[in-house]
């Protein structure tokens, strides 16, 4: 017969949600677990770029609102936990950058001028002397102007190591095959796992693209009826490279977003792999991943002719990114939680977002006291383990080398 443990709150999916609410709800004294069916932050979590800013997109698009303006304090905010002063001690998470740049491709439009003045970003971007430029743009055949901004950028592999030493072991592996979710009118009734029967009190989805299923489920139940899922899907683009360059930038074309986001992050042999967002991101969802290696070695080979990009190796990356249901399929300005009896469903919307998410979620619980009895698993129980970033695996060949094209 397996253990029953009862817990104060379960929480479905290990990625940048689940691990920042266990740990803020255990700094508050609830008992809780993580329950995973894959590996922790395999999926939207370690397949972002990492970017921790206050609202670059919401200003270049014009759609500055009370609500987004929220976003504008999230930089400092990950600064303190990540100098161990916050809410998390995340003082062994890494930065990879302390800072963002933005340039242009040409000359900067006159609408600019409303974007660079915004109350988000006042006092937050500075515009920057040629020898003061990211080193790949350093070269007197750029053509454009160079701005730095105060935003930062995290190792997400390293973030989730610090949140899972922060949380203890409490990160449940969850066997689609063999388990089950056992609901009711008023949430979760029990999670049935191998060696244990976990029977929470209150229920926290934060899944991602999965709780889309277990709505479904809640939805049968006549649980969060109203509460829906949409995705919003990308195709990204990793370039690995020896050019020795590190950048970590956004370029501003002719449109309301980036035309390019790029970050680095260190492959296993040594080399370094910038990855690829922005709008060539959401423009390559409707492409092969041949025909998005074409258009992401012409774009590089237009913004940077002075670098040689022929014995790079490229590889696609497909993300669903997940988030409440919007009208017409606009994109949320904050993160998401909302309750319905026993069920608390969140999305943090962007992996920035944490914070606010964690801080929705106590908000939500307020009158909800934990539980005075400890919570002990068994340690025959499968644990989740923290899953691989795609740089470090994407461009390793079968006999378990790396190697360039």
């Amino acid at each position: 017969m397996n253990d029953t443990v009862h817990t104060d709150i379960a929480i479905i999916g290990g990625g940048i949600a689940g691990l920042w609410l266990i740990n803020i709800l255990q700094q508050q004294g609830f008992s809780c677990v993580v329950i995973e069916n894959n590996e922790l932050g395999g999926e939207q979590t370690l397949l972002s770029q990492g970017i921790i800013h206050g609202g670059l997109k919401y200003a270049l698009g014009g759609t500055l609102s009370s609500e987004s303006e929220s976003i504008a304090g999230m930089p400092d905010r990950w600064r303190k936990n990540l100098s161990g002063e916050g809410e998390i001690d995340l003082r062994r998470a890494k930065i990879l950058s302390d800072t963002q740049h933005l340039w242009s491709a040409g000359s900067m439009a006159s609408r600019f001028t409303t974007f660079f003045a915004s109350k988000m970003l006042r006092g937050r971007i500075n515009k920057l002397k040629f020898d003061n430029y990211p080193t790949a743009l350093r070269n007197k055949r750029f053509k454009g102007n160079v701005y730095c901004m105060d935003d930062l950028v995290v190792d997400t592999s390293s973030l989730l190591a610090a949140l899972v030493e922060q949380a203890g072991d409490r990160f449940l592996k969850f066997d689609d095959r063999s388990d089950k979710i056992i609901w009711n009118d008023s949430g979760v009734e029990s999670i049935q796992l191998a060696h244990v029967n976990i029977q929470p009190r209150i229920t926290i989805l934060a899944a991602g693209a999965g709780t889309g299923a277990l709505l479904n489920d809640a939805h049968q139940h006549d649980v969060a009826k109203n509460i829906n899922v949409q995705l919003r899907p990308l195709q990204m683009l990793l370039v690995q490279h020896n050019l020795g360059h590190r950048l970590y930038a956004h370029c501003i074309g002719a449109s309301n977003k980036p035309r390019l986001t790029i970050t680095t992050h260190d492959a296993t042999n040594g080399d370094l792999v910038w990855y690829l967002g922005g709008d060539i991101a959401e423009r390559g969802v409707d492409m092969m991943e041949s025909e998005l290696i074409a258009a992401g070695r012409s774009e590089l080979n237009q913004l940077f002719p002075w670098l040689d990009f022929s014995e790079a190796v490229f590889s696609g990356v497909r993300i669903d990114r997940a988030e409440p249901k919007q009208d017409s399929l606009i994109k949320p300005d904050n993160a998401y939680a909302m309750r319905d009896k026993n069920l608390i469903v969140t999305w943090p919307t962007k992996l920035t977002l944490a914070p606010d998410l964690g801080d929705r979620v106590m908000q939500l619980l307020e009158g909800f006291l934990p539980s005075e009895k400890r919570v002990a698993i068994n340690d025959s129980t499968p644990r989740a383990r923290i899953a691989n970033a795609k740089w470090e695996t994407s461009f390793v060949d079968h006999d378990g080398t790396t190697g360039h094209e």
